[in-house]
């Protein structure tokens, strides 16, 4: 049986009227840095996107839930 190990964090956030959480696990065996692979994500995504890609003009903030923690 597989050892369930426990996250090295959890991320919370609520969008709207949905509560998202995500449990970030790392491997034993990786060989890329989180930096490196997030901008290995973030160079393809660029290559990938729509040619329309520009900067959002307004920052995109949703106002929190009053009774949010």
């Amino acid at each position: 049986m597989e050892e369930t190990k426990a996250p090295a964090f959890t991320l919370s956030r609520r969008i709207g009227s949905t509560y998202y959480k995500v449990n970030v696990h790392f491997s034993d065996q990786a060989t890329q840095s989180m930096e490196d692979k997030l901008l290995h994500l973030i160079r393809n995504e660029t290559v990938d996107s729509d040619e329309n890609c520009d900067i959002i003009p307004l920052p995109q903030m949703s106002r929190q839930s009053e009774r949010s923690p």
